[in-house]
C-alpha cells in the first residue's frame, strides 16, 4: 500500500564510520538494502533476524555486491566510505517476547554504543494462530515486540547520543486503520485492517515517545517506504485478499512498484541525513517529512495504546525501563 512514485531527494554523502546500527528484518527487501547501504557508509550494522541461514546468506551477498560495485565507478547506490563491510548477525524472533528480550540483553552485554535502531521487520497476511505469547501475531511482530525492543535499548541509545535515532518502518496503510479500544489487537478484524492498525500504532508510538523523550537527544521517526516490490507480494500460497493481490501484481506489471533500494531510501534519509539532527517525531513519505491525518495525532488514543502495550509487556519490562522517561 502506498502513494505514487513522486520524486525522492538524493541522499547526501554521509560518513557513518564509528556508528553502530541495528536493522530488524535485514535479510531481504527493504531491510537488506538499508543494512547494506548503511554498512557502505561506514556503520557497523547488526542484522537482527530470525533465520541465521538467511541472515548469513544476506551478509555474503552484501559483501559480494559491495566488492563488485567497488570495481565499477558509479555503480554503488550510495557513496561508499569503506573497503570492507562491517556486518554482524544476531538472532531475533519478534514472534517471541522472550527472544526479543534475549536479543536486547545480548546486545547490551557487548558493551557497544547504539546510534540507531531501525524497526523494519514486519508481516502481513500471516497465520491465524496467535504467537507463542498468545497475542495476535501481526500485532506482536509489527508493533509490540518492537515497542519492547525500544524500551530495552533506550538507555543505550540515550548514552550514545546526541542525535541517536529510532526509525519505525510504518506505512501509508495507517490511513485505512480502524481504531477500537475494546479490540486493540484486532482479533475480530480482517488481515488488511490488522496490518493497517499495526502501522497506525507505530506512528502513535512515535508521538507518545516524543513527549516522553523530550530533551533526551533521541530522534524518533516513522516512514512510509512506498509501494515496494518485496517478497510479500511475490510469495506464493499466501492468502492475500483479491484486490490487494490484484493491485500488487498490477504494480509489478506496470513498473509502478519501487525496487527495494528506492523503498529503503526513505529510511536512509530518516536515519542518516544530517539535516534531521536535533529533530524528532517526523513522518516521512518519498524521503521527505509529510503531514499526518488526525487519527494518529489523537493524544488520548496514544496514551490508551501506550498503557495497553505496557500491560501486554508486564512480564518483560521493569520500573527501571520506564524510569528513563522521568530522568
Amino acid at each position: 500500500m502506498g502513494s505514487s512514485l513522486s520524486s525522492q531527494p538524493e541522499l547526501p554523502e554521509v560518513d557513518l564510520k564509528g556508528k553502530v546500527i541495528i536493522v530488524t528484518g535485514a535479510n531481504a527487501g527493504i531491510g537488506y538494502e538499508t543494512a547494506k547501504s548503511l554498512a557502505q557508509m561506514g556503520a557497523k550494522v547488526i542484522l537482527a533476524c530470525r533465520s541465521e541461514t538467511k541472515a548469513l546468506g544476506a551478509i555474503d551477498r552484501m559483501k559480494q555486491e559491495h566488492n563488485e560495485e567497488q570495481e565499477v565507478k558509479g555503480r554503488s547506490k550510495v557513496k561508499s566510505q569503506v573497503e570492507e563491510l562491517d556486518l554482524v548477525y544476531m538472532n531475533l524472533d519478534l514472534g517471541s517476547l522472550a527472544s526479543t528480550t534475549n536479543f536486547a540483553e545480548s546486545f547490551k552485554v557487548r558493551g557497544t554504543p547504539l546510534h540507531a535502531l531501525i524497526c523494519n521487520a514486519g508481516m502481513a497476511y500471516g497465520p491465524d494462530e496467535p504467537s507463542v505469547d498468545g497475542l495476535e501475531i501481526h500485532f506482536q511482530v509489527n508493533y509490540l515486540s518492537h515497542f519492547l525492543l525500544i524500551l530495552q535499548l533506550l538507555p543505550v541509545l540515550k548514552s550514545s547520543g546526541p542525535n541517536s535515532r529510532v526509525v519505525l518502518v510504518a506505512s501509508l496503510a495507517y490511513r485505512f486503520a480502524r481504531w477500537n479500544e475494546e479490540d486493540i489487537q484486532g482479533t475480530n478484524e480482517n488481515k488488511t485492517t490488522i496490518y493497517s492498525n499495526t502501522k497506525l500504532y507505530q506512528i502513535m508510538q512515535m508521538l507518545a515517545l516524543e513527549r516522553r523523550l523530550e530533551g533526551s537527544g533521541i530522534g524518533i521517526f516513522s516512514v512510509h517506504p512506498g509501494i515496494v516490490e518485496t517478497e510479500l507480494v511475490k510469495r506464493e500460497g499466501q492468502r492475500i485478499p483479491m484486490m490487494t493481490s490484484f493491485f500488487a501484481r498490477l504494480g509489478m506489471s506496470t513498473h509502478f512498484l519501487r525496487n527495494p533500494f528506492k523503498g529503503a531510501l526513505t529510511t536512509l534519509h530518516a536515519v542518516a541525513n544530517p539535516i534531521y539532527d536535533g529533530k524528532t517525531a517526523l513522518y516521512f513519505e518519498n524521503s521527505k517529512p509529510h503531514s499526518l491525518t488526525s487519527l494518529p495525532r489523537d493524544r488520548w488514543k496514544q496514551e490508551h495504546l501506550w498503557k495497553y502495550s505496557v500491560e501486554c509487556l508486564r512480564n518483560y519490562i521493569t520500573e527501571d525501563m520506564l524510569d528513563i522517561f522521568t530522568s
